[in-house]
């Protein structure tokens, strides 16, 4: 008996022997070979766990023996928006270690509306819009004072007969009955004060009247003047500007008038006709009234 147990205690003795010289043997192995092969599990294990506290931001420090994959560039810049968008960092391509953030996305920029055309500002240029095209008797009478001269084309004695002219005056809304009156009284007043140098008179005859017709056509013209003069040359003289330009060669108190006028008026109308001779001849004629005789009601 005896003889068993000191074998049984001598086979238990090398078993309990055996782990202490495996567990010698690695220890022996990794410090000769320098490294300490077990790190690298417990750092990986380490990473895997979240991190909650402010250090979670905080670069990651290299581990001797230990490496971290990055995603390449263009892998983070594909999908960072999506990450972006999801409030995540990582899950991407790659294998981004907990706490290396993917690059912040550029602000895409608002696009900026083109300015608009320049308005000008200011007062209107001087003269209004442009004058209207003028029509052929128009340019035929100035031409013919370009070519004859103004002496004679204002000369009593150019182009003898009866001449009518018609005049149809638009006042502004506002104007008042004493305004519209005192500008009918100048008009009606050039009858006598429009003379040449020497004392002549310009105009033979004129009237006036307030627009009466129904028919609605009247265009908002008021006032209607009909002068008549004995030839076209007392015609281009009384009328001046902007036929005749030379002082010397048209009517100062008509010149007057449409200066005073001017204010008061938003449109006129002036239409003018020569009457043929020999109606000119019967009008004079019925004008006559006989000793005697009584002038019937028309």
């Amino acid at each position: 008996m005896t003889v068993r147990y000191r074998r049984m205690a001598e086979r238990g003795s090398v078993a309990g022997m055996a782990p202490r010289l495996v567990l010698g043997v690695v220890l022996s192995g990794a410090i000769l070979s320098g490294g300490v092969p077990v790190i690298a599990p417990l750092a990986q294990a380490h990473a895997d766990v979240p991190e909650t506290s402010a250090a979670a931001h905080a670069p990651v420090t290299p581990v001797p023996g230990v490496s971290v994959p990055v995603a390449a560039p263009e892998a983070v810049a594909a999908t960072a928006p999506a990450a972006q968008s999801a409030g995540a960092t990582a899950g991407m391509s790659g294998g981004v270690s907990a706490g290396v953030s993917a690059p912040a996305v550029a602000a895409r920029p608002v696009p900026v509306p083109a300015p608009g055309p320049a308005v000008p500002t200011g007062p209107l240029p001087v003269g209004g819009p442009a004058a209207p095209e003028l029509g052929e008797e128009a340019r035929a009478v100035r031409l013919q004072a370009a070519q004859i001269g103004l002496r004679a084309f204002t000369a009593p004695d150019f182009h003898p007969g009866k001449v009518r002219h018609i005049v149809l005056m638009r006042f502004l809304p506002t104007i008042t009955d004493a305004q519209r009156a005192e500008v009918v009284r100048r008009f009606m007043a050039l009858g006598q004060v429009s003379r040449r140098d020497n004392g002549q008179q310009v105009i033979a005859d004129i009237e006036t009247g307030v627009q009466m017709s129904g028919e609605g056509v009247d265009q908002g013209f008021g006032q209607g003047f009909v002068v008549t003069f004995n030839s076209e040359g007392d015609r281009n003289y009384y009328v001046g500007k902007p036929v005749v330009s030379d002082p010397a060669y048209f009517d100062p108190a008509h010149e007057a008038f449409k200066k005073f006028a001017a204010p008061y008026i938003i449109g006129v109308l002036v239409f003018d006709y020569a009457l043929p001779a020999h109606q000119a001849q019967r009008t004079r004629r019925a004008a006559v009234i006989r000793p005697g005789m009584t002038q019937q009601q028309g």
